[in-house]
């Protein structure tokens, strides 16, 4: 797995590592890239015919492919090559032109089988590139690390770490409450943000809490759109109930939530506190974070754990707890077999318990930390007051 900032990084990281010839893009690709390219000596050529139903372009690419030439295809692309059948084809064909790197950008379906292992397990020179916190690239291991030493990175380091061995386990923790113990800073900050928004608001300690047991408020941008959409309804203090029905006033509400809570946190981010130091992690070989926060708020949270990891964060819809792509997207990446999430919400019990049924081969496992455990926990979920307890009693091993 070749790990970098974003996906542009990777995609320069791409052009550095082998001097493109010509580079056929999906066309929402090359008002951005197209220039890129030229600058490097090479050919942007856009793929017009792209569409599922005209895959005759791209077999020419194939059949024509000269050393040097590359394909970056946009997964996300409404009107470029898309369906799980579609993709599969020109895959099966790029198999055959060794000469051709193809480069798969933002899966449409992070929840497919095929998602991550597509790009490990297929023949020839094929990658997926995904977003998370940063971006990953995913491949052979041969041609990853190959990429990794022609742009002159570390192999044996960051921002390269090895191919976790398929079939293996794989343990997922949350950030706030299992490795940092964020203290009030996010309950401040919230407040601040309702106090700048709706300074008539009567808001309390008690309503932020009781958002997060109702569930669905991992991100403290919907919880404070959920705080504005409530009081025009005079739902404060929430004291339980369906909150669907104020789903457009929340996502309404949110971009200026977004906006204000993150104003507010730079400051009251104080006030977090790491709970675990890197060497308590270091006899598990596979360890990856899913969290709420989102990609700048988990930059901060590894500036005060002093050490990263592999993580997905709340960076798209589909990626927000209680959804279970996140886990899917990790445990596809390590090619793993049995997955251990370590959380203290709601969302996190949730979130695990949608990834079994959607993934019902691999076997998936709750444990449960924080004070209210008791809460969410199911009888068979190893619990403890805190993830070095966990650690300490076997349980996850």
């Amino acid at each position: 797995m070749l790990a970098g900032p974003s996906l542009q990084a990777l995609l320069e990281t791409l052009m550095s590592a082998r001097a493109p010839g010509r580079v056929f893009l999906s066309p929402p690709l090359l008002p951005h890239w197209g220039h890129r390219i030229e600058d490097r000596g090479g050919r942007a050529v856009p793929l017009r015919d792209a569409a599922p139903h005209g895959l005759a372009s791209l077999r020419a690419v194939l059949a024509e492919a000269e050393p040097g030439d590359q394909v970056w295809l946009d997964l996300g692309d409404p009107g470029g090559i898309a369906g799980e059948d579609a993709v599969d084809a020109f895959l099966a064909l790029a198999g055959g032109a060794p000469d051709l790197l193809v480069v798969l950008l933002r899966d449409d379906a992070p929840f497919r089988p095929r998602t991550q292992r597509l790009a490990v397990d297929r023949p020839g020179q094929v990658l997926l590139l995904r977003e998370n916190a940063g971006a990953c690239a995913l491949g052979r291991p041969a041609l990853v690390r190959s990429l990794a030493a022609a742009a002159g990175w570390d192999a044996t380091g960051d921002p390269l770490p090895p191919l976790p061995v398929s079939g293996g386990d794989l343990l997922v923790l949350d950030v706030d409450g299992v490795l940092i113990d964020p203290g009030r800073a996010f309950m401040e900050a919230v407040a601040g943000a309702l106090g700048e928004l709706a300074p008539d608001l009567a808001w309390h300690d008690e309503d932020y809490l009781a958002l997060k047991r109702a569930g669905g408020f991992n991100n403290d941008f919907r919880l404070t759109a959920a705080a504005l959409a409530l009081a025009e309804q005079g739902g404060l203090p929430y004291r339980g109930g369906a909150l669907e029905p104020l789903e457009d006033r929340i996502r309404a509400f949110e971009p200026r939530c977004r906006t204000a809570v993150r104003a507010h946190y730079a400051r009251t981010r104080s006030l977090e506190r790491p709970m675990v130091a890197r060497e308590r992690l270091a006899d598990v070989p596979n360890l990856a974070i899913f969290t709420g926060r989102p990609p700048e708020e988990l930059g901060f949270a590894f500036e005060l754990l002093g050490y990263t990891l592999p993580a997905v964060a709340d960076s798209a819809p589909h990626l927000r707890k209680p959804r279970p792509e996140g886990l899917i997207q990790l445990a596809d990446a390590f090619r793993a077999e049995r997955i251990t999430f370590v959380g203290d919400s709601l969302d996190d019990a949730a979130a695990l318990r949608g990834a079994r049924a959607l993934r019902p081969e691999l076997a998936w496992r709750f444990a449960a930390v924080g004070p209210e455990r008791g809460r969410f926990a199911e009888i068979a979920d190893p619990q403890a007051a805190g993830l070095l307890d966990l650690l300490e009693s076997g349980e996850l091993a």
